[in-house]
């Protein structure tokens, strides 16, 4: 989410040595640039291969997102980027599969953590606040995390990733078990965010409904190493409900092919 510091390390650190081959591509302005890209990534977990050649280049300002099955390697991916945009000296935000909230911090001290490094502390308070206000969180700002619910922990999580003023957002499976009302709910927030601060943002998930909610551009993904399979652009200007029946077909067509 922010700069890698010692927890940051330890929190996303991968249990295996994931990067076998790759290259980065990237705009010389890295700091405020939208662009991302990578060109013949190979990854491989073990001795699985996950990944051979792939390349991939995200739409500036929107939401793409990679759907794959579960334990495809995903995950690896979205960790192996947020590594080497760090080691570009590229600032990145990071919205994980469960919130990662410091326990033992109040929720505004949550949301203030990657920022107490690059403003000042008027500024930073300033800023978190803004941005638990905007996830209807600003009366639990002095709570600690245990007790808030599950919807509610994932609003913070969700602020703190915006706070942190990085052009680039990635997203692993964010809303993953949560009920529909609440996941809908989350998706909507997401959005209205983006339309107020625009960032590039690379998501990863197996969920269709939550997909097609935040997403501008879905590619669906299979096979081991994965390779792109589909490509649906221009997601929320179809109706929901025939881009969800086409990601179906897709996975029931790959499912009958297995």
């Amino acid at each position: 989410m922010w700069r890698p510091s010692r927890w940051w390390r330890q929190a996303s650190a991968l249990p295996w040595s994931a990067v076998r081959r790759g290259r980065w591509e990237e705009s010389p302005a890295v700091q405020d640039d939208f662009s991302l890209s990578l060109s013949s990534v190979s990854l491989s977990r073990g001795s699985r291969e996950l990944f051979r050649d792939f390349s991939f280049r995200a739409e500036e300002k929107k939401v793409s997102c990679i759907m794959a099955p579960s334990g495809s390697g995903k995950t690896t991916l979205l960790s192996w980027l947020a590594q080497r945009l760090c080691g570009q000296g590229r600032s990145v935000s990071f919205l994980f599969q469960e919130p990662r909230l410091i326990p033992t911090a109040s929720v505004l001290q949550n949301v203030l953590l990657p920022l107490s490094t690059l403003m000042p502390p008027d500024k930073a308070a300033a800023r978190a606040r803004d941005f638990l206000r905007r996830v209807q969180l600003e009366q639990k700002a002095q709570s600690l995390p245990g007790e808030l619910s599950g919807g509610e922990l994932r609003r913070a999580a969700v602020a703190r990733s915006f706070a942190y003023p990085a052009r680039i957002l990635l997203m692993d499976e964010p809303f993953q078990s949560q009920d529909l009302r609440i996941k809908l709910e989350l998706c909507g927030i997401l959005r209205e965010l983006l339309r107020e601060e625009p960032r590039t943002v690379l998501c990863v998930s197996h969920d269709i409904r939550e997909a097609v909610e935040i997403s501008d551009r879905i590619s669906i993904m299979d096979g081991s190493p994965l390779t792109v399979k589909a490509d649906i652009r221009d997601v929320q200007a179809k109706p929901r409900r025939e881009v969800e029946a086409r990601i179906e077909s897709i996975l029931c067509a790959r499912g009958a092919q297995n």
